[in-house]
Parts: structure tokens; sequence; C-alpha cells
């Protein structure tokens, strides 16, 4: 398992077949790679300007928010969709959130101009932090390293 799949596992994201998909109103649809950050700008300012989803203003915002969020090859049925289930305003931003808690969840690369290498901690600072709770131990052969499922499996049991 890739850490982006038990990333997502463990955060509950479904990844079907290599793309990764949003639910709205029992339908799935394929999100896009990324969330452009103009769309979500124009939703704010739209937003503090006192506007809702009850204007055309923030109906335009909305809109090309959520379209930013769909797959483009999705677009279409996602908007037609919508149209026969009646999408309400709440159905439709908990697909915004989604879409952004999904992305978020992505890991990342460093970046080519970033420092060549990970931060070193001290000695006396690996000493102290516990990456396990009080009584538990690692994992055999895990040296200080411990799994994510490791971790969940200690806090559910916690």
């Amino acid at each position: 398992m890739t850490v982006h799949e038990l990333q997502a596992r463990s955060e509950g994201v479904e990844i079907v077949g290599g793309a990764q998909k949003v639910t709205m109103l029992g339908e799935e649809y394929r999100i896009a790679d990324k969330v452009g950050l103009m769309p979500l700008m124009r939703f704010a300012m739209t937003a503090k300007a006192g506007a809702d989803a009850d204007d055309m203003e923030g109906l335009a915002a909305m809109y090309t928010l959520i379209r930013d969020c769909i797959d483009p090859g999705e677009w279409s049925r996602f908007e037609n969709d919508a149209i026969e289930k009646k999408a309400e305003a709440p159905e439709l931003m908990q697909v915004v959130q989604d879409v952004i808690q999904t992305l978020s969840a992505r890991p990342t690369q460093r970046p080519a101009d970033s420092s060549a290498g990970p931060q070193t901690t001290s000695e006396n600072s690996k000493e102290s932090s516990s990456s396990m709770p009080e009584g538990r131990t690692p994992p055999e052969g895990a040296g200080e390293l411990v799994s994510i499922t490791a971790l969940l499996e200690a806090r559910s049991t916690a």
C-alpha cells in the first residue's frame, strides 16, 4: 500500500480506479487534479461582501468554485445530475469541502528549489519525544519508526 493510499484510507477518502472521487446525492464524480486559488478567492470575497446562495453574485461565485472542483470530463454529468436531483446549497458546498479535503490529503513533493534534505533533530529531542501512547511499544523491528496503522490501532484501543 502506498503512502497516498494509506493516508486516503485513514481519512476515509476513496480512491477508485486511480482517480479520486467525490459523492453528491448518491452519485460519484471524479474530482479535478487541483482547485485553483482564484475561484476560492472570488468565492471568499463575494461571501465577505455579504453575498450568499440567495443572490446572483453569490450563485455565480459558488458555480465557478464547484466547476473548478469537478474533473472537466465529469462536469456535464455532474451539472445535469445536480439539476435533475434539485441539489441545494448545502449539498453543493459539501462537494467543495470534500474535494478540498481530498486534495489536501495528497502527499506533496519537495519543490525543486527547496533545501537539500530533511531537517535534522538532535538526540536530546529524539529521546524526549514519543510516537506511541504510554504503556505501548512499537512493533518488533520497527526501531524508532512506527507505522500509521500501528498509531491508528493504538489510538483506537486507548
